[in-house]
């Protein structure tokens, strides 16, 4: 969990509890592990973070937010350079695995939810997105906007007008700027 706060704690225990199960179960099959267990570890922070492979840079050059963010693309790239991650988001229960495991932390979950962007920090340098690409992808349907997925961009531009960062880096397909003969992107312009 981002925040030990007891509000936002007993928001997400449940959650996270469950995560942190489902982990542990996957890297320690042999043992039994109850919901309790995963609550304590979460409680006393018993995660041992030296086998982290992805543990961020001590020099802070800037900060950036990961949204849709997958197993950590895009954090492992910033965080490369210098950046240092203040807050993620994914809500795809094995990609948040995988991000526990590579970087140490568990993502906020369905970025669509008013909660889960009430816990965005208020100022951060860069907004990272990889938003699904399946509404505008040539391998897809193809339907854009019409597709759930499209929409999600929508919450991203949101974000961005809250909090106006230095820079925006959005991951898509090809097919995005020649979408809808360029209407797509003229959109998202």
């Amino acid at each position: 969990m981002h925040n030990s706060n007891e509000l936002i704690k007993n928001k997400f225990i449940k959650e996270a509890s469950l995560l942190v199960k489902k982990i542990f179960e996957y890297t320690h099959p042999e043992d039994e592990i109850t919901l309790e267990v995963a609550e304590d570890a979460l409680q006393f922070q018993m995660f041992d973070y030296l086998e982290i492979p992805f543990l961020p840079k001590e020099i802070e050059a800037f900060t950036f937010i990961d949204l849709f963010a997958g197993v950590g693309g895009f954090r492992l790239a910033l965080q490369n350079i210098g950046g240092k991650c203040i807050y993620s988001s994914e809500w795809d229960i094995d990609a948040k695995k995988t991000y526990r495991i590579n970087f140490g932390e568990i993502p906020f979950g369905d970025i669509t939810k008013q909660e889960t962007k009430n816990f965005i920090p208020q100022k951060f340098d860069i907004l990272c997105a990889g938003f699904p690409c399946q509404a505008f992808s040539i391998a897809g349907y193809q339907k854009g906007f019409s597709d759930t997925r499209g929409t999600l961009f929508f919450d991203v531009e949101r974000i961005i007008e809250k909090h106006r960062p230095k820079a925006v880096f959005l991951e898509n397909v090809k097919n995005l700027i020649s979408h809808d003969k360029g209407k797509t992107f003229k959109v998202m312009e």
